[in-house]
């Protein structure tokens, strides 16, 4: 809880940034944090962003970096409402992390995964994954049926089928924080059978390890960006 209430109080940072189609999605996923910020600044004033003239994320990214040594930390932006913040780990349950964001929203994933939300509105409650994650960690091809349970505006659980195909894509060296690192970017693009679909994309390690993702959390969530900072 101590390495939490350091995190809370070091850094919060909310922009607007308007979504992008999945096409884009690759591209996204690999805008640096600075980028992302400058991005959501430009979209806010209708202007191009100065550099100068913006708040310096990476620089807040730092200070939290030195502030909060040893501790592992994870960027994340809301691409729907703009906000994005450094988080922390706030419990652990096997390979089930939850992370933490300085206003309390919370977010659980499963070897880097997203299972479920809390905070957001109309949270994602859980995932059965149908061995999505598995493919995934390995970087390998296959198919999943997976089912979302979201809680609806009467506080019902309401199910979520989708049919998702993972596809391992090129070679990508991210950095991010402390990390460097050369990953495969692995594609999960999904539709239900009514003919709604979304992609999530995961960059993965050598180690097997998410080093960054952009994944879609409910249609009233959209998309959100993990950025790893430190393992």
């Amino acid at each position: 809880m101590r390495n939490l209430t350091k995190a809370v109080t070091v850094i919060s940072l909310c922009a607007l940034l308007a979504a992008c189609g999945n096409d884009k999605q690759a591209r996204r996923g690999a805008d640096t944090v600075k980028e992302l910020a400058l991005l959501a600044k430009s979209r806010l004033s209708g202007k191009k962003a100065e550099p100068t003239a913006q708040p310096d994320p990476v620089a807040m990214i730092n200070a939290v970096l030195n502030e909060i040594p040893n501790a592992p930390l994870q960027f994340v932006l809301v691409e729907k409402t703009g906000g994005f913040a450094v988080t922390s780990i706030y419990g652990t349950n096997g390979n089930k992390v939850t992370w933490i964001s300085p206003d309390r929203k919370s977010m659980t994933l499963e070897s880097g995964v997203l299972t479920a939300t809390r905070g957001f509105g109309g949270d994602l409650m859980s995932v059965e994954d149908g061995g999505a994650a598995a493919l995934i960690a390995s970087r390998s091809s296959g198919q999943a049926q997976k089912v979302y349970r979201f809680l609806n505006g009467e506080d019902e659980t309401a199910r979520f089928i989708v049919n998702c195909t993972i596809a391992q894509g090129e070679r990508d060296v991210v950095t991010s924080g402390e990390i460097t690192a050369a990953t495969n970017v692995m594609t999960e693009r999904c539709q239900s059978n009514e003919g709604f679909d979304f992609t999530n994309t995961y960059w993965i390690d050598d180690n097997r390890r998410m080093v960054q993702s952009v994944q879609w959390a409910g249609a009233g969530v959209g998309q959100l960006v993990f950025r790893r900072l430190r393992y």
